[in-house]
């Protein structure tokens, strides 16, 4: 019997997503939504050495056997397992932070927040989570010993927040189960893991947030090797270079914009006439937001920009009250990719008597967020990422792009004369700003040249953010090292490559053709994504793509100099 790729491909699959059930859940592989994450030294040791031979058993997969997207599949199954070969071996995260509850929130939502498979199943694989929550707590305990304070202070807050997630389960069932000995057993499955959390939970204030440290959570030679290893195509010092250089671009060009909206040109004086101009109520956000959703679609497909998939939808909702410990402003989330929906869902949370949080749903930052999340953004990523066939890619879902991706769908809409009036590129460069500060200070916080309390102080001078949700941010960079430098240094690898492509193909170029050819390829590595390309526009047009022509920090400071010149 000769060799199927897409076999092995589908059994990789599996036997990864059994390493994460919560993530399996997610994107709708059900196999595994009746357990948690072994969070065991043993099953991490495990883990190690399986990486180690699936990397072999991919790598000795010879190219005459695999046509071109194989081909691409086995070198990305390879970059997927090296990755979390990396995480586990030397990264070593589970050392450091106490990630148990923030996997039992996990591991609950969207078994929660979807319709598949039904509720009667859904419940009792809720049921099943629970019960193992103190088998979970407790092995999570043992590999806790290098604690640092600023991700286990987030554990504590995250964690205390988890009693009154399991009691909105508690009621949900009570109100929608008939089974009695069901409603029976899930209130005693709450009890008990209730108990266990709120004991995980004082364990971590009375006996590791005493003894944690304040170290940086890797260090730099650590972050250069991730992000070498993501293949975001910089180095560390290039990135902070680029940071800093378009930071100073991007404060200009808030400047100029600011003198068209108030006469002084004070960006913080435009910011807040752009925030007083906002719905009277939530009801009233929730409308614009769904009124801009609409239009942003509108406008794909007047212009024909790219082709979306047939019977997608995203609904703009108010986030449910079990949710909202989690989601304090909004979130977005798509359907899983084997649950057969394309109904996506976006999740407002109301202002619960702080009406001065509607300022921060000013008219023209609902429309910037309702491109970034919705059209052509996040959902309509998801969703088309969502119909390719393969069984790899479904493991990842690499920042550079998804989040770059984001980011030039802000760019693109404006450039399409959506939302381009003056406080709407108001909206649009202060929230490119604010991912460009982002970058920066992530960096500087792993080099050791910034303290979280001097990054909350540039969000604040730079991004105009009030105190409290500064220090938030500063310390979210401190706790996702390679995240949040994705969104900009993705953007401009889109950039990159759509110049290359507009360079071979002439005038045949469009922008749907170069639109359509990332969305449906998946949520790959940049460099994966110009594999990608190659292949669609050798198919497509006969065409032949070639290698980059610089490095993504020349084509970065090439730009940049244009810009300022």
């Amino acid at each position: 019997m000769g060799f199927s790729f897409d076999e092995f491909a589908e059994s990789v699959m599996d036997e990864v997503l059994s390493w994460d059930p919560a993530y399996a859940t997610q994107v709708g592989w059900h196999k595994y939504d009746n357990v948690l994450r072994d969070l065991s030294r043993e099953a991490l040791e495990r883990q190690t050495r399986r990486c180690s031979e699936l990397i072999q058993t991919l790598s000795d997969i010879p190219d005459d056997e695999l046509d071109l997207d194989q081909r691409l599949d086995r070198d990305l199954a390879i970059h997927i397992v090296k990755l979390k070969l990396f995480e586990t071996q030397t990264l070593r995260l589970f050392e450091k932070e106490s990630v148990a509850c923030g996997e039992i929130g996990y591991s609950l939502f969207f078994l929660f927040a979807r319709d598949h498979p039904s509720l009667e199943r859904r419940i009792q694989s809720i049921i099943h989570r629970l019960e193992a929550v103190p088998k979970l707590l407790s092995e999570s305990k043992k590999v806790l010993h290098a604690p640092l304070r600023v991700w286990n202070e987030a554990a504590h807050e995250t964690g205390s927040e988890m009693p009154g997630l399991l009691l909105e389960i508690l009621r949900f069932a009570e109100t929608h189960l008939q089974d009695h000995s069901t409603i029976i057993r899930i209130q005693s499955a709450v009890v008990a893991a209730t108990k266990a959390i709120e004991e995980h939970n004082r364990w971590i204030r009375e006996e590791i947030l005493p003894n944690a440290t304040e170290e940086c959570a890797i260090t730099p030679e650590e972050y250069a090797r991730y992000i070498e290893l993501k293949g975001y195509g910089v180095t560390m010092d290039e990135a902070l270079e680029i940071g800093e250089t378009y930071l100073r671009i991007a404060r200009r060009r808030m400047v100029d914009v600011a003198r068209q909206i108030v006469g002084s040109g004070d960006p913080r004086e435009a910011l807040e006439s752009m925030k007083a101009n906002h719905p009277d109520s939530f009801d009233d956000v929730l409308e614009a937001y769904r009124k801009a959703v609409h239009e942003a679609r509108e406008v794909l497909v007047r212009k024909d920009m790219v082709t979306i998939p047939e019977g997608e939808n995203l609904l703009i909702v108010e986030t449910p009250h079990f949710m909202r410990p989690m989601t304090p402003f909004a979130a977005q989330y798509e359907p899983g990719k084997f649950d057969g929906s394309r109904t996506g869902m976006f999740m407002v949370t109301p202002d619960d008597g702080n009406p001065s949080m509607l300022r921060e749903h000013s008219y023209a930052s609902i429309v910037n967020t309702a491109v970034h999340e919705g059209y052509p953004g996040h959902h309509l990523q998801g969703i088309c990422s969502n119909t390719n066939p393969s069984y790899i890619r479904i493991l990842i879902a690499s920042p550079d792009f998804s989040e770059g991706w984001g980011l030039y769908s802000e760019d693109l809409m404006i450039s399409q004369g959506f939302n381009d009036d003056p406080m709407g590129k108001l909206a649009n460069i202060n929230d490119l700003l604010f991912r460009i500060a982002r970058l920066v200070i992530e960096v500087k916080l792993v080099k050791g040249e910034m303290t979280i309390e001097e990054g909350a102080k540039l969000f604040v001078e730079e991004c105009h953010m009030e105190e409290h949700a500064a220090r938030l941010e500063a310390r979210s960079c401190a706790m996702s090292p390679t995240y949040f430098s994705s969104y900009f240094l993705g953007k401009l690898g889109i950039m990159q490559l759509m110049d290359d492509v507009k360079e071979a193909m002439g005038d045949k170029f469009s922008l749907k053709f170069f639109h359509d050819s990332l969305l449906y390829s998946g949520c790959l590595p940049m460099g994966f994504m110009r594999r990608a390309m190659a292949i669609r526009l050798k198919e497509a047009h006969g065409i032949v793509l070639g290698e980059q022509k610089e490095s993504l920090y020349k084509y970065a400071m090439r730009k940049a100099m244009s810009e300022d010149a």
